[in-house]
């Protein structure tokens, strides 16, 4: 037979590669939706096009298609996927055949979180704006929690052997479990998602409650550290009697504290690739004041003072008293490397860089959490640490040797406090939002939490939220108690028990992927194997739990001992209080999405 005309050879990828790749760094630079008929070049050279008649018909299909979809896609709204739903589904299904729509450099299937941003009807889409540094930086300001650095303090030189116990048994396993499901379930919704693809969407649901409810418990406790510090260093020399102790004093920190609760609102509601240097900014200027504390306290010792704490063989070894109080804020102060996979949609790279961001973070973290409490133990004896103003009262004695020149470093450090204070808070909150929204978008959670700006496509409503429950807390804590390191330590067990619930989910969470998802593409992998997997995840639970029953403990904060009981019951009953609440705003029905796995099969999560 005659041989026919030959067939033109389909255009190399290395073309389409590069265009996807300009088209990234416009959409991270300008994350406003693109267009559907795109000027000549921006986003593919003419040679070689798809469009050109001597290709097959698939190619010639595709890109017209993908680029009449692209703009309903970027802009994530909703209502616009549910109504053309039905006419893309025949489409959705040949698609998913030939692999999925290319769109943005990676596989999209719908309604799978693992890609990020796809034209999944479940998840809103987000401009990908975060890279390696800031990720890293964003981790170091989300564990750094300095607001509880004079609590981790007031358990005494003990602190250093505890802090070494937890770093082996609990926050390295902690971290590398952490990389391998941040790196294997990149989504949008972080360890909401992790606990839904393996115990269905009822405990995932739970787990973001929790999750998200500690934060708006956090901010109100966190804030009463800045007022106090901001009290300190500002405000009492000039105040009226009636303002400098009391209640007086309590309602003035508690009027500041609303102030700053309503201001992270706000700073939340804009868009992620402004709001994203506040945090960042923290990081540095935490990892600033940490390492200012222990070049200080070390100066005080080269310069011939005697520390105002026993540094001997004896204080090292862990004791059960009053320190056991402050033990489950170690296991606190060791959280928060799932945050930055909440917002795995926003990363450019999350397979590749959330490994290794884990890896850099947690020895920065392990480093200057150290150096932090050796200069508040140099500094300050025990028995006149107060857990509100500890920190600011270690950086006034270390700067009083250096006089004129201390006390202007000292002044800075302290501004610098204040600002990390804000920076904990506003990461946290761009973190545990979204696990809302992502929640909420599904039906695990309110709907209305799951609710985008309009303009800065960010779910401003669960910012609103949060600040509502933050304020009332506030006022009503500041009315119960006329103490504000009291108002503080009650308000931040509430956050404490809450945010280690969500948290006593992720752990078997992680052995049951490794079972049932076994064939989820995995970029990084824990070591060890199963070998090691449940006797990690087992010691990473023990410690959890542990730390979760130590709280309700009572604090040595109370005015007497009767109010210190009263106030253990009063945690139990905001507890059960807080579980019945969620339990009543979750869903009666709750359908998780499918998800893809490793040959393309469309998987649900367990009821």
């Amino acid at each position: 037979m005659p041989a026919g005309p030959a067939r033109a050879r389909p255009a190399p990828r290395r073309a389409d590669r590069a265009a996807s790749d300009e088209l990234r760094d416009l959409r991270a630079r300008d994350p406003r939706p693109a267009r559907a008929h795109p000027r000549p070049g921006r986003f593919r050279p003419r040679a070689g096009h798809p469009r050109d008649h001597g290709q097959s018909l698939g190619p010639r299909l595709r890109v017209p298609v993908q680029l009449a979809l692209r703009p309903v896609l970027a802009r994530g709204r909703r209502a616009a996927l549910c109504r053309r739903a039905q006419a893309l589904r025949p489409h959705r299904h040949r698609q998913r055949g030939l692999g999925g729509l290319r769109l943005h450099r990676r596989c999209h299937r719908p309604g799978a979180p693992g890609g990020g941003r796809g034209p999944g009807l479940t998840q809103p889409s987000f401009a990908r704006v975060l890279g390696r540094a800031d990720l890293v930086l964003f981790s170091v300001s989300a564990i750094l929690t300095i607001d509880t650095l004079a609590s981790a303090a007031s358990m005494g030189v003990s602190w250093f052997t505890w802090w070494g116990i937890t770093m082996v048994l609990f926050f390295i396993p902690y971290g590398l479990m952490t990389a391998e499901l941040g790196a294997a379930w990149p989504a949008e919704g972080g360890l909401y998602v992790w606990v839904r693809e393996a115990m269905g969407p009822r405990w995932g649901s739970l787990a973001a409650w929790f999750y998200w409810i500690n934060n708006a418990y956090w901010t109100a406790s966190v804030y009463m550290i800045f007022a106090g510090t901001f009290y300190s260093i500002f405000l009492r020399a000039w105040l009226p009697p009636a303002l400098r102790e009391g209640a007086g004093a309590t309602w003035l920190q508690a009027g500041i504290a609303i102030l700053l609760t309503w201001f992270t609102v706000a700073v939340g509601v804009i868009r992620l690739g402004v709001s994203k240097w506040l945090p960042s900014l923290g990081g540095v200027v935490k990892v600033a004041i940490f390492l200012g504390l222990g070049g200080l306290g070390l100066a005080f010792l080269l310069r011939g003072h005697p520390p105002a704490n026993a540094f001997v063989m004896a204080e090292f070894v862990p004791r059960w008293g009053d320190s056991l109080t402050f033990l489950p804020v170690l296991v606190y102060n060791a959280l928060g490397f799932e945050l930055m996979s909440s917002a795995g949609g926003e990363m450019r790279d999350p397979q590749r860089d959330v490994p290794r961001v884990i890896l850099v973070s947690g020895l920065v973290i392990a480093a200057v959490y150290t150096l932090g409490v050796m200069g508040i133990l140099l500094a300050v004896p025990l028995g006149e640490l107060s857990i509100v103003t500890g920190t600011w009262d270690a950086l006034e004695v270390l700067g009083r040797q250096w006089g004129t020149a201390g006390g202007t470093l000292v002044l800075l450090l302290g501004i610098g406090f204040l600002y990390a204070c804000v920076a904990n808070i506003v990461t946290w909150s761009l973190g545990v939002n979204r696990v809302a929204a992502a929640a909420a978008a599904e039906g695990a959670m309110p709907k209305r939490l799951g609710r985008l700006h309009p303009t800065f496509q960010t779910p401003y409503v669960a910012f609103v939220v949060m600040g509502a429950i933050a304020t009332t807390l506030l006022v009503g804590n500041a009315a119960l108690s006329n103490r504000a390191d009291n108002v503080f330590w009650m308000i931040f067990k509430l956050s404490g028990v809450c945010f280690l619930v969500s948290y006593l989910m992720v752990f078997p969470a992680f052995v049951i992927l490794r079972r049932r998802r076994a064939d989820q593409p995995r970029p990084y992998r824990m070591p060890g194997g199963a070998l090691l997997a449940w006797p990690a995840a087992t010691f990473c639970w023990v410690f959890i739990a542990g730390a979760t029953l130590l709280f309700f403990k009572p604090a040595p904060t109370a005015e007497n001992p009767a109010g210190a009981v009263r106030e253990s019951w009063l945690l139990v009953g905001e507890t059960i209080a807080t579980l019945a609440v969620g339990l009543l705003l979750m869903p009666k029905r709750v359908t998780a999405p499918e998800t893809p796995d490793r040959g393309g099969r469309l998987v649900r999560p367990p009821s």
